[in-house]
């Protein structure tokens, strides 16, 4: 199967403020960019348009080549329109003739995630149209000349994307249509009537509106574990916080060079270990699992496990990461004490900054490393070993 992706990306953000919302900070890079990679990962996806205000065209031409998507040949540009669906129709020209499907997606929802889209792909299979949504929380009232009727919110849902349909349906219902609508569906269904999958969304699922939903929001700090993050990152509220400790020693042999927090140290030793022997990940990684109630990695990881051995310490943290988000929490803070006579530390520690920062989604003022020496006293200050101590601070999203 063939899928082609259409980014409506139109808009002026009239809501938002001053700037298109669409290019501002977010993650790694920007709005838009963050919309468009999760696409980029499936291989059926053969072609990405984005429909974009002819004012932002070069820009976000600018960005492409700034976040190295430019390489990427799928992603063709095209001319949006005065409204959504007048956006979608102008760039439904652009599809390819043999496109199987179309995924119809709001760049300004920038945290939808790959399972998310892989589900919508699937419903689309089974009926011809599938639909995210999600579930109302609040009450709802009708007002009209003042007057407040409550309705019952089992029935009401709030509409995602991204929507998915057959090519040929698309491209019969907005054929016929003449009017302009809110949404994809409701074209589909008032124009190409038929069965529609529905698929449940994603709260982290939301669509970039106002200001605050770029600087309150907490799925903007979790919305991907190897996000890096922005500088002008901020503390969300939250309902509930945790804190953990956590603490690793490695023995050395003569080697030639080890890894501290990722960053490869060039220096006679090596460590014996399982796996890549990053004490001080390992150390943060036992911090979350504490924080969190659930066992340590000697439990998640356990030394007589073959397919551990070697294993790269950093994506051994990715799973970490992702039990606790499993939970709704997300890293606020970490601080490291590595303990180590030899090799000097302090000259690698901005390294390792910014390496910690792009794996926890957290700006470098959130991370604290510190190194110290064993004053010549034991097997650490004889250089036998390294070890590390770790405290983490985790918030609950939700």
């Amino acid at each position: 199967m063939k899928y082609n992706v259409i980014l409506t990306a139109a808009g002026l953000s009239q809501r938002f403020g001053v700037n298109n919302k669409l290019l501002e900070q977010c993650g790694s890079s920007v709005v838009i960019i963050e919309a468009i990679k999760p696409f980029l990962e499936f291989e059926e996806v053969s072609k990405v348009i984005v429909a974009i205000h002819p004012s932002f065209s070069d820009e976000f031409l600018n960005l492409l080549e700034l976040y190295k998507l430019d390489e990427d040949k799928r992603i063709k540009i095209t001319r949006g329109g005065d409204s959504r669906t007048q956006t979608v129709k102008k760039a439904l020209p652009a599809l390819e003739d043999d496109c199987d499907y179309v995924l119809i997606h709001d760049a300004a929802r920038p945290f939808v995630s790959k399972e998310l889209i892989a589900r919508v792909m699937e419903g689309a299979k089974e009926a011809g149209v599938c639909q995210p949504l999600i579930d109302m929380t609040d009450s709802i009232v009708q007002v009209k000349d003042g007057e407040l009727t409550p309705k019952s919110r089992s029935e009401i849902k709030r509409v995602q994307t991204p929507i998915c349909a057959e090519t040929g349906r698309l491209l019969a219902a907005y054929k016929k249509c003449k009017k302009d609508f809110h949404d994809d569906i409701a074209v589909l269904q008032t124009y190409a009537k038929g069965p529609v999958k529905i698929v449940e969304g994603e709260k982290r699922n939301i669509k970039i509106t106002f200001k605050e939903d770029l600087t309150t929001n907490p799925f903007v700090f979790s919305h991907d574990m190897h996000v890096n993050p922005t500088k002008n990152w901020q503390i969300a509220d939250t309902i509930m916080s945790r804190t953990g400790v956590g603490y690793d020693i490695h023995r050395l042999q003569n080697g030639e060079g080890i890894k501290l927090l990722g960053v490869k140290i060039d220096c006679p030793f090596s460590f014996v270990a399982h796996s890549d022997g990053d004490v001080p990940v390992h150390a943060i990684m036992d911090a979350i699992l504490s924080a969190i109630g659930d066992p340590d990695i000697g439990h998640l990881f356990p030394v007589n496990d073959p397919k551990f051995d070697g294993a790269d310490s950093m994506e051994l943290l990715a799973q970490v990461l992702a039990r606790a988000y499993n939970k709704d929490f997300i890293v606020r803070n970490v601080s490291v004490c590595i303990i180590a006579e030899k090799p000097m530390i302090a000259p690698h520690i901005p390294a390792m900054k910014q390496t910690l920062s792009a794996a926890l989604s957290l700006p470098v003022d959130h991370i604290g490393i510190s190194a110290t020496t064993n004053e010549q006293v034991g097997a650490l200050g004889n250089s036998q070993a390294i070890a590390a101590f770790a405290s983490v601070l985790l918030s609950k999203t939700v």
